[in-house]
């Protein structure tokens, strides 16, 4: 109950906020308004990077969370695409990826839907199309979320689709009294391709997003992992052990990412 509440508050001083705000006139400003608004919870409490949570025998402190997003398009109640128009080859349609991230930016805007009134399914992607995981950070505009650090794997690799750091101690040892040494798991776009979709009614009006909120309970998402017993995990195909977790992952990542009603 005091999750709901909490979402219902913070949703109502965004409504808020948005209503009564104008947009800034600057160029740059993302005018995407379909947003992915997400809220990290550990064991039922609010994430952020100051807070220490127990992952298995480990006291963790996480740094940073990231999920890369590739995707996005809205179908009617018929289920016929109905924006972006996937058939206008003169002036084809690109998604422009985002990451959501527990540091830099929580909410994930994904597309920009005109004024009108709709009926329908949203339908987004985690993971990267192949022109995108080919594509350079340096090639991306300076305050891309895709130059986050940690996303990129190196020249020709592509890109982390999920991206999880932090710092780490052994929960029984009382001689170190904070997290103090470093932990990384990440899965790589090469295995990371997952579709979700949210069916929604609702109106598109001047100044105000489209959210939706979605509940992120990264202790399920971890769930078998313990940073003690392995603080380095990239799961990737070129190595057949570690991708050999995928299916546990992808299972986790289901039973943790709740898109709210």
């Amino acid at each position: 109950m005091k999750r709901i509440l909490l979402l219902i508050a913070t949703a109502t001083a965004l409504f808020s906020a948005c209503e009564n705000g104008i947009l800034p006139e600057d160029a740059s400003y993302d005018q995407r308004n379909v947003v992915l608004r997400h809220f990290f919870y550990y064991d039922g409490v609010t994430m952020d990077t100051n807070k220490v949570f127990l992952l298995g025998n480990a006291e963790v402190r996480f740094q940073d969370i990231e999920l890369v997003f590739g995707e996005y398009y809205f179908t009617d109640h018929l289920d016929d695409t109905l924006t972006p128009n996937f058939k206008d080859t003169v002036n084809p349609y690109v998604f422009d990826p985002v990451a959501a991230s527990l540091t830099y930016n929580t909410e994930a805007r994904l597309y920009r839907l005109s004024k009108g009134v709709y009926s329908g399914t949203h339908h987004f992607r985690m993971g990267l199309d192949s022109a995108a995981n080919a594509t350079a950070p340096s090639a991306w505009s300076e305050k891309h979320t895709l130059r986050h650090p940690g996303l990129h794997r190196g020249a020709g690799e592509g890109y982390n689709i999920l991206y999880i750091k932090g710092l780490y101690k052994d929960a029984s040892d009382t001689t170190v009294l904070a997290p103090n040494k470093p932990f990384v798991y990440r899965v790589s776009n090469n295995l990371m391709q997952m579709d979700w979709f949210k069916s929604m009614s609702f109106n598109v009006v001047p100044n105000r997003d489209v959210n939706i909120n979605i509940v992120w309970d990264i202790d399920k998402l971890l769930l078998g992992t313990d940073p003690l017993l392995v603080d380095d995990l990239d799961v990737d195909p070129s190595n057949p052990i570690s991708a050999g977790l995928w299916p546990s992952i992808k299972a986790n990542m289901e039973a943790s990412y709740q898109i709210q009603l």
